[in-house]
C-alpha cells in the first residue's frame, strides 16, 4: 500500500468514526437508529438552529437564552450516555440517565410555566425555586461526571461545599456560610452562578464558532489542512513532525481542543514520523505539543478568547491581536525543537513520492481559506462575533459548491449542525461548572481571600506572586477544558496579579497559558497521552518529552508580563524590537534545551544559550545587547569548527 492509500485509509477511518446520526439515516435509513438516537439527533440540530436563529435575528432575554442552551445541552448528554450504557449493558447506569431525563422534563415544564416569576423573585426564591434550583445543580453535576469525569466535578462539589459550610474551613478561608437560599439565588435565579458569564459564552459566540469548524470539517477541510502542512514541510529535515506542528497550527482554526488536536493529526502525522525515524515517544510528544499550542493560537482560542473578552470589556479582534505573538512564538519554538532533533538524528526530509504537489493541493481547496480570512476580517471590523461565523457558515455552503465532491447538500448541512452542538457539549458543561464555581467565589468573597494568601506568602516579591499563581494554575488546570479552567483560575489569582500593578490584558493571558498547560504536565496530560496511545508509546516519558518540546510556554507568560510588547501592546517600533530579541531568545533557548545548533553543542555552549535566552526575555536593553552578542558568537564559533571539519575531512 503506497503512503497516498494509506493517508487515504487514516482519513477514511477518521471519517467513519465521526459519522453523525444524520449521516446514518442517510446512508442505512432512519431504522439504523433507536429511539435515543433520534431524539438526540432532533435535539442537537435542534439547539444548533436555534443558535444560528438567534444569531441572525437576536437574543432571547439573557436567562432565558442561556437557559434555553443548557437544558438542550443537558438533554444531549443523558441521551448520549443513555445509548453508550444500553450498548455496553450498564443497565443501571442507562436507568439513572433515564431518571435525569425525568428531571429534566420536570424542570423544564418548571422553567416554562414560571420563567417570569423566577427573575422578578431574584433575591427571594420560593420553595419551588429552591427545589428545581437544587435538581437544576443535579442535573448540571451528573452531566459533568459523565462527561468530563472526577476533576472538575469534585472541584465543583468542594465549592458548594465551601459555600455552604464555610464556617468549618480554618483561617483566612474561613466565612460564616450561605443560607440555601441564598445559594439557590446565585446558582439560579440569577444570570451569575450556572447561568452566568462562562455559560453567556457558550451560548452566544463559542457554539457559533464550534459550529464554522463543523461545517468546515464537513466540507474537507480537514483534510485539507493536513495535506497542505505535508505540501510545506516535506522537504525539510523532520519533515513529518513539522507536518504535525503546521497542521495543528491550521487545524486550530477549526478546533481548539489539544486532545482533539492530538487526535485527529496525530492519526496520520504520528505514524509517519515514526516511519522516517523519530522515536514512539518523540513523535508522539511533538503532536501533543503542537496540538497544545493550538488551544492559544488566535482566532479560536480554545474558545476562550471569547471570555477573555467578556471578562475583560474589551474587543474580540483585540483579543486575538494580543494572542498573535505568543502563539506564533510558541510553534517556532515547537518546529525549532523538532529542526534540531532531526539534525541530531538524521532524518533527511521525505521521500519525494511521498511528498504532496503544493499546486496540486491549493487548487483542490484553497477555498476553504476564503471564509476563515473573512470571518477574521469582520471581527476585526467590529461585527458581532455570532454575526461573523453565520457570515464564515453561510459562505463556506457557497463555496462548498466549487467541486462536485466537496458540494454541501441537506445531508451535509444537517451533519454539520448536528456535530456542531455534538461538538459544543463538553465546553458548554464544563462553563455550566465553571459558573458554579465563580458563582461561589463571588457569593462567598473566596478571590479576595485567594489573593491576599498568595500576597502574603509571596511578600513584596512581584516573581513570587507570579511563581505561586503559575503553581495554583497548573495544578487547577489538571483534567479540565481550557474555558473552565481559564474561568476559573482567573477568578482566584488575576485580582492578586493586578494589586502588583501587573495589567490586566498579561494577567489574564497569564493564568490562562499556564491552567492549558495541564494538558501536557503529568499526572493529568491528557494530550499527552492520547498521542502516546496512538504511538504506542509510554505515557509520562511522551508528557516529558512535551513538555521539553514546548518550554517555550512556560517561559513566555513571564516574558510578557515584564514585557508587554509580546502581548503587542505598546508602540509599533518597540514591538517590532522586542518581537526580533524574543525570537533570537527562543532560538537560543531552543537550541540550549536540545544540545544542538549548527552542529552538537557543548556544556558550556548550552548554559550559554539558556542565558542568553533570559537576556533576550528582560526588558533591559543593555541585557538583550549582550544577549545577542554572546549568541552571535556562539553562531560564529560553530560556523567555523564545522568549516574547520569539513577542511580536516577533505
Amino acid at each position: 500500500m503506497g503512503n497516498e492509500e494509506k493517508h487515504k485509509k487514516v482519513m477514511d477511518d477518521i471519517n467513519i468514526k465521526q459519522n453523525t446520526n444524520i449521516e446514518k439515516v442517510f446512508s442505512q435509513g432512519l431504522g439504523a437508529l433507536n429511539f435515543a438516537q433520534r431524539l438526540y439527533m432532533l435535539f442537537a440540530i435542534g439547539l444548533s438552529a436555534f443558535s444560528l436563529y438567534t444569531a441572525a435575528f437576536g437574543l432571547l432575554e439573557s436567562w432565558k437564552h442561556r437557559m434555553i442552551h443548557l437544558m438542550l445541552i443537558l438533554v444531549l448528554v443523558f441521551l448520549s450516555q443513555m445509548v453508550k450504557d444500553f450498548k455496553k449493558e450498564k443497565l443501571i447506569r442507562a436507568a439513572s440517565m433515564v431518571l435525569m431525563l425525568v428531571l429534566w422534563a420536570a424542570l423544564l415544564v418548571y422553567v416554562a410555566i414560571d420563567y417570569e416569576q423566577i427573575i422578578l423573585r431574584m433575591g427571594i426564591p420560593n420553595m419551588y425555586d429552591k427545589i428545581f434550583g437544587t435538581i437544576l445543580i443535579i442535573l448540571v453535576m451528573v452531566a459533568s461526571y459523565r462527561k468530563m469525569g472526577w476533576a472538575i466535578t469534585s472541584l465543583g462539589g468542594l465549592f458548594m461545599v465551601y459555600a455552604l459550610f464555610g464556617n468549618i474551613f480554618p483561617g483566612d478561608l474561613y466565612h460564616r456560610g450561605m443560607s440555601y437560599g441564598r445559594f439557590i439565588d446565585f446558582l439560579f435565579n440569577q444570570t451569575i452562578g450556572i447561568l452566568g458569564v462562562p455559560i453567556k459564552v457558550a451560548a452566544e459566540y463559542v457554539i457559533m464558532f464550534i459550529i464554522f469548524g463543523a461545517f468546515l470539517t464537513k466540507s474537507g477541510a480537514g483534510e485539507f489542512f493536513i495535506r497542505l502542512s505535508f505540501a510545506l514541510t516535506g522537504r525539510f529535515w523532520g519533515g513529518p513532525a513539522k507536518a504535525a506542528v503546521v497542521a495543528s497550527a491550521l487545524m486550530a482554526t477549526i478546533n481548539g481542543s489539544g486532545v482533539g488536536n492530538a487526535v485527529a493529526t496525530g492519526s496520520i502525522t504520528i505514524p509517519l514520523m515514526k516511519k522516517v525515524g523519530y522515536k514512539p515517544h518523540f513523535a508522539a510528544a511533538v503532536e501533543a505539543a503542537a496540538s497544545n499550542g493550538g488551544m492559544i493560537m488566535p482566532p479560536v482560542m480554545a474558545s476562550v478568547a471569547f471570555l477573555i473578552a467578556e471578562f475583560t470589556k474589551t474587543p474580540y479582534s483585540q483579543i486575538m491581536l494580543h494572542g498573535l505573538i505568543p502563539a506564533s512564538l510558541y510553534f517556532f519554538a515547537v518546529i525549532l525543537m523538532v529542526h534540531f532533533e532531526a539534525k541530531k538524528t538524521d532524518l533527511s526530509p521525505l521521500a519525494e513520492d511521498q511528498i504532496p504537489d503544493i499546486k496540486e493541493v491549493l487548487s483542490s481547496g484553497w477555498y476553504f481559506f476564503v471564509p476563515i480570512v473573512i470571518l477574521a476580517y469582520m471581527l476585526f471590523k467590529g461585527f458581532s462575533p455570532m454575526m461573523a461565523a453565520s457570515i464564515g457558515i453561510m459562505i463556506m455552503v457557497i463555496l462548498s459548491y466549487a467541486k462536485k465532491e466537496t458540494r454541501m447538500g441537506i445531508k451535509e448541512i444537517l451533519a454539520a449542525l448536528e456535530e456542531g452542538s455534538t461538538n459544543t457539549i463538553s465546553v458548554s458543561v464544563a462553563c455550566a461548572v465553571a459558573g458554579i464555581i465563580v458563582g461561589v467565589i463571588t457569593g462567598t468573597g473566596l478571590g479576595v481571600k485567594f489573593s491576599s494568601m498568595i500576597l502574603s506568602l509571596a511578600g513584596d516579591s512581584m516573581f513570587m506572586v507570579l511563581f505561586l499563581t503559575m503553581i495554583s494554575s497548573i495544578i487547577m488546570g489538571m483534567g479540565m477544558t481550557a474555558a473552565a479552567v481559564y474561568v476559573i483560575v482567573s477568578a482566584l489569582t488575576v485580582p492578586a496579579l493586578i494589586s502588583m500593578g501587573i495589567p490586566m490584558m498579561p494577567a489574564h493571558f497569564f493564568v490562562y497559558y499556564y491552567g492549558i498547560s495541564s494538558a501536557i504536565t503529568p499526572p493529568v496530560a491528557l494530550a499527552a497521552y492520547g498521542a502516546a496511545g496512538i504511538a504506542g508509546a509510554d505515557h509520562n516519558k511522551t508528557a516529558f518529552t512535551a513538555i521539553r518540546l514546548a518550554i517555550v510556554t512556560f517561559v513566555v507568560p513571564f516574558a510578557f508580563v515584564y514585557n508587554p510588547e509580546l502581548l503587542a501592546i505598546g508602540s509599533v517600533p518597540d514591538i517590532l524590537v522586542t518581537v526580533m530579541f524574543a525570537m533570537i531568545g527562543v532560538l537560543a533557548l531552543s537550541a540550549g534545551i536540545s544540545k544542538w545548533l549548527l552542529q552538537s553543542t557543548s556544556q558550556l555552549e548550552r548554559l550559554l544559550l539558556i542565558a542568553v535566552s533570559v537576556m533576550l526575555f528582560i526588558d533591559i536593553l543593555l541585557l538583550n545587547l549582550l544577549g545577542v552578542t554572546v549568541f552571535v558568537a556562539i553562531w560564529f564559533r560553530q560556523k567555523s569548527k564545522m568549516a574547520d571539519e569539513e577542511v580536516q575531512v577533505a
